[in-house]
């Protein structure tokens, strides 16, 4: 947005000095008005185009998060509530640390549908958790606890990095995971987390049962996975080869909108020809 009002302030600069130069030209002074005002109003409508499709987007947010919120949560919730019931009422130690199991799972459960809702309801900032070291290894332990056995690796150190980033690297690490436990149970899945000058990299790889091919390759959790790194501006990547399954992606650092990027080029572009033409026009002019 600097740049481009710097590039049109140039233009009514060149406008003024033709103005007062004594031959004054004025089909360049009038070229150089014009063409200010041409890109002022292409910025507005982009920016305007821009709110519309915020706002658009908002309102689908705020449906989403009430639909989740009247009908998952409060089945999650319900459950959470048998759980807790059925802990109680257990003699067996082992049933009754089963059903802790369960119940913890499920309060978890329900705590993080109610930070998503919040997102979606605006209160990203509030509910937002950086991807670090702590969050992968807080991850990895909850599926130790849960009885799954997970190897994490992690290399490289946290750098700044986006909201939209950090919970796609996330969704990646616990789809990875949730697909070993359920899938290969009692099989070592190795999570290997890498962040790089300008990528961050998340592995999830496990020995592949024959009957689980087809279940891996066709869940609906992987295709939800790649939509939340699309949106991210990565790549992920899942295969089945040699016996083993194994989830990647890579997601950059930094990441400006396509469109953004776009109208910037065809800004910048504008504004350096009409630069170029304005001088000679008024050298046509003088002579």
């Amino acid at each position: 947005m600097r740049g481009l009002l710097a590039a049109v302030a140039v233009v009514l600069v060149e406008f003024a000095v033709f103005a007062m130069m004594p031959t004054g030209p004025v089909p360049a002074g009038v070229l150089a008005l014009l063409a200010a005002a041409v890109v002022v109003a292409l910025w507005q409508r982009y920016r305007r185009a821009e709110r519309e499709q915020e706002a658009a987007v908002n309102r689908e947010r705020l449906r989403l998060a009430r639909d989740m919120h009247d009908r998952i949560g409060r089945r999650l919730g319900l459950a959470a509530v048998q759980a807790a019931a059925l802990e109680v009422r257990e003699t067996d130690p082992e049933r009754r640390a089963a059903a802790r199991r369960v119940g913890d799972s499920l309060r978890g459960a329900v705590e993080d549908l109610h930070g998503l809702v919040a997102v979606l309801r605006g209160g990203e900032a509030a509910a937002e958790v950086d991807f670090d070291h702590a969050a992968a290894a807080s991850l990895a332990a909850r599926f130790i606890e849960a009885g799954a056995q997970v190897e994490l690796r992690q290399r490289g150190e946290p750098g700044p990095f986006t909201a939209a980033g950090s919970r796609a690297a996330y969704a990646v690490l616990e789809e990875g995971l949730a697909n070993a436990a359920k899938h290969a149970p009692g099989t070592l899945a190795v999570a290997t987390v890498t962040w790089e000058e300008d990528t961050l990299l998340v592995t999830v790889e496990n020995p592949l049962p024959d009957t689980a091919a087809e279940t891996f390759a066709g869940g609906h959790g992987l295709t939800g996975l790649r939509e939340r790194v699309d949106a991210a501006g990565g790549l992920l990547d899942h295969r089945a080869e040699e016996g083993r399954f194994r989830l990647s992606a890579m997601l950059p650092r930094v990441r400006e909108p396509k469109v953004a990027r776009r109208v910037k080029a065809a800004a910048f572009a504008t504004l350096v020809l009409l630069l170029v033409l304005v001088p000679l026009t008024s050298v046509a002019g003088v002579q």
